[in-house]
């Protein structure tokens, strides 16, 4: 048995491997050419959100952003598919998804809509003209398809066919296999998505970030960053392949036109981290706090923790850290977290065979806590995971309708004559613990690992609950320690637990106390 004075020794020395304490948390902005299904779900967003709320429950400030990707060209395309401008496709998509979020209980600090929005222009001036004094951004004639039937540029949405560097189906912007940058003149059976035939290659000037020029300071940069074995295995590779000149610009496509002529169109990919800086700036113009959200990026204690797809990785861990690689004012260090798809029931999620789950239709026959806690536990972290519907409905069954309610009722008997005594931690709780506090570092974050130790506490207590004991101190960790995951129930489940308690354990563990 382990007492208090010297678990707290041991909190000490985990909390003690935290360096940073200021967190910019960002989820990969969704194009608005729809609304969200689980899949998306469990891509960046709930570990984002999760991740927020244990870094809070610590004690550290955080500010969870996004935004949408009004500038896309799948949004561009829908919008000619549909017959309904983009801009109104977006606002329409922008406000399906901020309310999937809401019935999520995914819970932004400030969610920015794009398309003609100072912030972002002024975000995406800054960072461009950076690139440019630098002499990291310049001019480049070359060759792109295009589709002479339908005169359309296939930089992206409008062009498919097999990625050079894998062979798989992809589109020449990033490819969701291998997630490098193809080049689209090397692509095979490259066809117009549209008409379904061949493009052809047309010279034109575009502007390039020179990542050659960096190389290698730049991978130094990256390396130095946390991030899961199978991105750091994607960056080795992608140096060893040598990086390209990236394409900055796409003339005569969908983008933000920065000044009168086609060739400071700027694609969407580039424009990442100057979206999570512009939201940040709106949100520290509406922000009533005294300190300004946006002041942290010239703190070098804050660090920008990145929640995306593994196929978004050339944009996000190559071009948007050589954006501020020379940059001597702009002082944040990077952290990245990248996931892989999951599939349900064995399948690919596909709004087009109306094969998904959409976040309103089982929120509502679920709840989202129970959501929540079952997508962490598959949560595709290291490699593609399965969503099984039947699997789904039997373990919420279980844990939600009879094994939390058995707990909160048990609760409430033991609490009833608001007694205290001395916190004494078994051995299986220290190790629970130890863990927890390891999987929830920011170095070292995993909600899939979080929630498997929520579900060890769950099977521990009902297997004393058999007998019809409840162990009151696992109780109390549990609804303390999962209050990230499952807010709503974490909350109900400390109405039964004394003040005095949570008060007690909070300080044990060195987590922020109820009220701070």
């Amino acid at each position: 048995m382990v007492g208090q004075g010297k678990y707290i020794e041991l909190s000490y020395q985990v909390r003690a491997g935290l360096i940073m304490n200021k967190y910019i948390v960002t989820i990969t902005p969704p194009t608005p050419n729809g609304d969200l299904h689980v899949g998306h779900i469990a891509g960046p967003f709930l570990s984002a959100d999760i991740f927020t709320r244990t870094q809070r429950l610590k004690g550290e400030k955080c500010y969870l952003i996004s935004y949408s990707d009004d500038y896309q060209s799948y949004l561009q395309r829908k919008a000619e598919e549909t017959g309904i401008s983009a801009p109104v496709l977006a606002k329409e998509n922008s406000k399906k998804i901020q309310e999937s979020l809401s019935l999520i209980d995914i819970k932004l600090d400030h969610w920015l809509e794009s398309y003609d929005n100072r912030y972002f222009e002024d975000a995406v001036k800054m960072l461009y003209h950076s690139c440019l004094d630098q002499g990291i951004i310049a001019p480049k004639v070359s060759l792109e398809p295009y589709c002479e039937k339908c005169e359309k540029w296939g930089y992206e949405a409008f062009a498919r066919g097999e990625c050079n560097h894998c062979g798989e189906s992809s589109d020449p912007s990033q490819c969701e296999s291998c997630a490098m940058a193809p080049d689209a003149f090397e692509m095979k059976n490259l066809r117009c998505i549209l008409c379904n035939e061949n493009v052809v290659y047309k010279h034109i000037e575009r502007n390039f970030l020179l990542l050659p020029v960096i190389a290698d300071k730049l991978k130094e940069k990256i390396l130095s960053s946390p991030m899961r074995p199978q991105l750091t295995e994607w960056v080795e590779e992608a140096f060893a392949h040598g990086i390209k000149e990236w394409g900055v610009t796409r003339p005569n496509e969908s983008g933000l036109k920065l000044y009168s002529d086609e060739n400071h169109r700027i694609h969407t990919w580039f424009m990442g981290l100057a979206g999570y800086l512009a939201t940040l700036k709106e949100l520290s113009e509406k922000n009533a706090n005294a300190d300004s959200p946006y002041d942290l990026i010239y703190d070098d204690n804050t660090c920008i923790v990145n929640f995306l797809g593994m196929d978004c990785s050339y944009s996000h861990i190559l071009a948007y850290p050589a954006q501020i690689l020379l940059n001597d004012e702009l002082h944040f260090k990077h952290a990245f977290y990248t996931n892989f798809f999951l599939k349900l029931d064995g399948k690919d999620f596909s709004t087009s065979r109306n094969h998904a789950i959409w976040v309103k239709d089982i929120v509502k026959n679920a709840c989202s806590d129970s959501v929540r806690f079952y997508v962490s536990l598959i949560s595709p972290e290291h490699s593609s995971e399965n969503f099984v519907v039947e699997e789904f409905w039997t373990w919420r069954n279980h844990i939600f309708n009879y094994l939390l309610p058995k707990i909160s009722d048990n609760l409430e008997k033991m609490n009833s004559d608001n007694t205290t005594s001395p916190i004494v931690l078994s051995e299986s709780e220290t190790k629970i613990i130890k863990r927890w506090q390891t999987y929830s570092r920011y170095d070292n974050f995993s909600i899939k690992e979080i929630s498997a130790e929520l579900m060890e506490m769950l099977d521990l207590l009902n297997a004393k609950l058999n007998y019809n004991i409840l162990d009151k101190n696992l109780a109390i960790l549990f609804a303390i320690l999962s209050e990230p995951i499952i807010p709503k129930t974490s909350k109900k489940l400390k109405e039964y637990i004394t003040h005095h308690d949570i008060e007690a354990f909070c300080s044990l563990l060195n987590l922020s106390r109820p009220g701070v």
